[in-house]
Formats: structure tokens, C-alpha cells, sequence
């Protein structure tokens, strides 16, 4: 059997743990990926609850790893075989470069370990399919992290639709600052390893909250932009696409940008009766005239995360097998048919049909 990099059972000084209760009986969870959203979002979460316990990480970053290690308590490995023989998980949370998903989901599907990944659901819909049918195939549990999802801003903002009549229009914007060390540096400037940039990476909460709202798209028309920085960026740094839904009745523009000159987050939704605005954490419902209505504010990306966690954790312990009922599963399927449809629509230069 193949040794782990190494054994460290060391303080717990770099994270802020709950005392855990020996009578739960705890998941046995591993983490693949030390990036930084696993170190600043899925450690911490993990390490907040008392019924789930960090049993290895895996990575290739051997300093990343006795580092963390050393932190959690945990054994740590550079190869996923060993570690699952070792540690014998029951579930596990991988962040990972969008290359390196495919061969690590199939271990994980194969060994039936239930699975927390890293938004999008892979690199093209073809590639999503073949996930999909991998956990599908050996009866396993999968999950994909859309943080925004467990909000309630969310629920929120689908029910003031309710309120506001026919919807005929949509606005959403997403939007960053980015300097160019920013955009050129690490694998996400890299088109073989992140797949896509402003569309698939940054855009993939935009679309999601357009699916989860309206479903798929009936037809897309979409522009990228490559131009910002030299040549060697292979990046789309912005995205814009007009697209219709629920049979042409939904007219819906969308724009995802690095490159503005600040970050924003808003939707724009309106019927004939008024309309419902999204910026960042907070959702406003106004009538026909544009007065308030009412105002919602909502919580912390931490509560996002916690409630994440705890919906997995509590699926994945009452039937560890694949659900193909999973409405949240069948959104993210949509959501890169939709992103699919978005590069096809640039590189041929024309609309493209959905339905």
C-alpha cells in the first residue's frame, strides 16, 4: 500500500473548530483540492460542525498539504487511490483545475463516495453528460456547490415574480475589476485547463440564477470579447448574450465582465405590474410606478456556505445513491447546455436554437 506523503496529527490553530461530540456518528469526509476555495470556505465550514470529520486532504502541493494537514488533523496524500484505501471515506468535497475533474469524479463515483464539487458541473455539456452518467452509472450521490442557490435570496426573488404579473424582460449583470497580473497569472488563464473564462467560470452563477428562474433558454445570440490584454490570453475576459425564454415571452439580456471598472452584481426583472430588482445580497420588489414596495436584505456568503454543507451532508446520509430526480442536478445539466450554446453562438456568429 502506498504511504501518504505524510501523518500529521498536529494543532488546530489555523481554524476555528467546534468542539465535536463523540456520540454523532460523524461522515468521514475527504477534501481534493487545497485552493483557495477549499482553505477559505469548505475547511472552515467542515470544521464548524461536530458531525462530519476531516479524514484526509489530497493535493499535489505537498506543502499545502503538511501545512493543512498539520491544521485539521488530518492525513494527508498526493494520490486519491491511497488515500480512499487509508481513510475509507464517505463522502468528499472537490476544488480542483476544471481539467482534473473527469479522472477524479470517476475514482470517487467508483469507490461510491458521495460528492461535493466545485461549480460548473465540467468544462462542455458533452463532458457533463459523461459525468452525470458516471454517478448515475455506479448509484452515487452528486452535488454541485452554487453557493447562491442556498440564499434565500434566491427563493426570495422567485417568489416576488409572483407579484409583478407577465414577465417580458430581464437584465443581469456581473461584474469585476480585474488588473491584468490579475487576469494573466494561475491556471484560470489558461483555455486547455479552466475551459472558458467570463461565459464558463464567472458567468456560471448568472446563467444558473437565469435557469433556476426561467429555465432553459429557448434561443442565444452572444459576443465574447478577447481583446483586453496581449495575445497570449486565450481568456474571454467579457461575455454578453441576449436570450429568450418560456417560448419567446422572456426577452433577457446578460452581461459578465472582468474588465469593468467595478464589481457589481445585479438582476433586473420586469412584468406589467412592476418589476424586481437584485443587487448583490439584497432584492427590492417595486409596483408599475417604480415605487418600493418591499426590501429584503440577506445573509453572509458563511451562512451560504453552512447551509450548503449541511443540505449535502444531510442527502448524502440518507441514501448515498444517485438521484435523478435532483432538480438542482438537472439545473446545472442546463446550465451548460446554455454555456454551450453561448461559444457556439461567437464561433458561428449567429443565434443558436435551444428548443
Amino acid at each position: 500500500m502506498k504511504e501518504p506523503v505524510s501523518t500529521l496529527i498536529g494543532n488546530q490553530d489555523s481554524y476555528s473548530v467546534v468542539q465535536k461530540l463523540p456520540h454523532h456518528k460523524k461522515h468521514k469526509l475527504i477534501v481534493i483540492g487545497l485552493g483557495n476555495q477549499a482553505r477559505k470556505d469548505h475547511i472552515p465550514a467542515i470544521l464548524r460542525r461536530d458531525d462530519v470529520e476531516i479524514v484526509a486532504l489530497v493535493d499535489k502541493n505537498v506543502e499545502l498539504l503538511e501545512e493543512h494537514g498539520r491544521s485539521v488533523g488530518a492525513k494527508v496524500y498526493s494520490d486519491l487511490e491511497a488515500a480512499i484505501r487509508d481513510t475509507r471515506p464517505d463522502v468528499a468535497i472537490v476544488s480542483i483545475p476544471h481539467n482534473e475533474y473527469f479522472g477524479i469524479l470517476e475514482i470517487l463515483a467508483r469507490n461510491h463516495v458521495a460528492t461535493l464539487k466545485e461549480k460548473p458541473l465540467a468544462m462542455t455539456y458533452e463532458e457533463a453528460k459523461k459525468i452525470i452518467s458516471l454517478y448515475q452509472s455506479h448509484d452515487t450521490y452528486l452535488q454541485i456547490c452554487v453557493q447562491r442557490r442556498f440564499s434565500k435570496l434566491y427563493d426570495t426573488t422567485k417568489e416576488l415574480l409572483d407579484s409583478i404579473g407577465r414577465i417580458y424582460s430581464a437584465y443581469v449583470e456581473y461584474t469585476l475589476n480585474l488588473s491584468a497580473a490579475e487576469m494573466e497569472n494561475g491556471w484560470r488563464a489558461d483555455r486547455v485547463i479552466s475551459g472558458g473564462g467570463a461565459a464558463l467560470d464567472m458567468g456560471y452563477h448568472s446563467i444558473d440564477l437565469l435557469t433556476y428562474l426561467f429555465g432553459v433558454p429557448d434561443r442565444i445570440y452572444a459576443q465574447l470579447n478577447y481583446n483586453s490584454l496581449s495575445k497570449k490570453y486565450t481568456i474571454e475576459d467579457s461575455m454578453k448574450a441576449m436570450m429568450t425564454y418560456c417560448d419567446g415571452q422572456i426577452n433577457t439580456n446578460v452581461v459578465v465582465t472582468k474588465i469593468f471598472s467595478q464589481k457589481s452584481e445585479k438582476a433586473r426583472i420586469f412584468g406589467a405590474n412592476g418589476a424586481v430588482y437584485v443587487d448583490g445580497r439584497t432584492v427590492t420588489l417595486l409596483d408599475k410606478d417604480g415605487s418600493e414596495v418591499e426590501s429584503h436584505s440577506f445573509n453572509l456568503k458563511q451562512h451560504e456556505v453552512d447551509s450548503q454543507l449541511d443540505y449535502f451532508l444531510k442527502r448524502a446520509g440518507k441514501r448515498m445513491h444517485f438521484d435523478a430526480q435532483d432538480q438542482n442536478l438537472i439545473d446545472q445539466l442546463s446550465n451548460m447546455r446554455t454555456i454551450d450554446a453561448i461559444y457556439k453562438s461567437h464561433n458561428n456568429g449567429k443565434a443558436i436554437k435551444l428548443r
